[in-house]
């Protein structure tokens, strides 16, 4: 009896632990799935983090360019402006306080075109506020050594600042002169869209010369005055004309007493001086002009 007793006690005790032992595994197993539910749930959440935080990195490092991504013919008021300003304004005592990034000189190479001529080259975006500013100068300066047909307008960006300043094109133009060659690229458009591909030896340029000592990449607007001077950036404060039309920009380039005329002549006078180092002195009437002659002593001061 004692023996037959033990016996179904151990059986108890054996089906008991097996029991317990079911029991475990089974609460292990929930116990498994559910953190195996938690990590799938952690990993959809965390990838939805991480997709939106890649759409915000996208977003900080996309230029969204929203100035015009077209352009307008120029009217002949604005042709006439430039026109009248690269005569008249050579005679005027230019207000040279108001360039506010000088050119820098160059050693290296001169800078040719395939013809033989010095060439300006010029590389710029559409959407870029100081290439709205240096475009109504250098267009000034360039027509007093030839002849340019097409220009247009446009405006650049409205969210870079100063925004939306009215300003020249050079992409639909074109230049003739006896004097220099001109290679006016706009890379891109208002929106950051390629426009005008840069050859591989202008690429190679702007890539070496396109920085300055403190910002070393490649900037807009650059501008090599046949491998003599440089230009990086705006010669003056591009805010000057914010708020205008580009025929209000014509009317008042035209008068030196005004902010944006005193700075666009300057420039001009600047752009001028240093392209009649690149030919020589040629043509005499355009380089020994008054306000000529004032910039070219105040370029000789840089090169010392």
């Amino acid at each position: 009896m004692t023996t037959m007793k033990a016996m179904t006690q151990t059986a108890k005790s054996t089906k008991k632990a097996a029991s317990e032992r079911i029991a475990a595994q089974r609460a292990a197993q929930q116990r498994a799935a559910r953190k195996r539910n938690l990590l799938m749930a952690g990993g959809g959440i965390l990838t939805v983090i991480l997709v939106i935080v890649g759409i915000v990195i996208v977003g900080l490092h996309t230029k969204k360019g929203t100035g015009s991504s077209d352009v307008t013919p120029a009217s002949s008021a604005i042709s006439q402006a430039i026109a009248t300003v690269a005569t008249s304004a050579m005679t005027a005592q230019p207000d040279l306080s108001t360039i506010a990034g000088p050119p820098s000189a160059l050693t290296g190479d001169l800078l040719k075109a395939s013809n033989g001529l010095p060439q300006v080259l010029y590389v710029s975006a559409e959407w870029c506020p100081n290439c709205a500013a240096t475009r109504w100068p250098l267009a000034i300066a360039l027509s007093r050594f030839g002849t340019f047909t097409g220009i247009s307008t446009t405006y650049s960006s409205s969210t870079d600042q100063p925004s939306h300043l009215p300003t020249l094109s050079f992409r639909t133009s074109t230049y003739k002169s006896s004097y220099i060659d001109f290679a006016g690229k706009e890379a891109v458009d208002g929106n950051n869209k390629p426009l005008q591909k840069l050859t591989t030896a202008e690429s190679a340029l702007f890539d070496k010369l396109g920085g300055t000592a403190s910002d070393p990449r490649p900037g807009y607007p650059f501008i090599d005055f046949g491998g003599k001077w440089k230009q990086n950036g705006t010669s003056y404060n591009p805010s000057i004309l914010a708020g205008m039309t580009p025929d209000q920009v014509a009317a008042t380039m035209t008068d030196a007493t005004s902010k944006p005329g005193a700075a666009i002549q300057a420039s001009a006078d600047v752009f001028t001086a240093e392209i009649c180092d690149m030919t020589g002195g040629k043509p005499a009437n355009v380089c020994t002009a008054t306000g000529v002659a004032a910039a070219t002593t105040a370029l000789v001061s840089l090169k010392k």
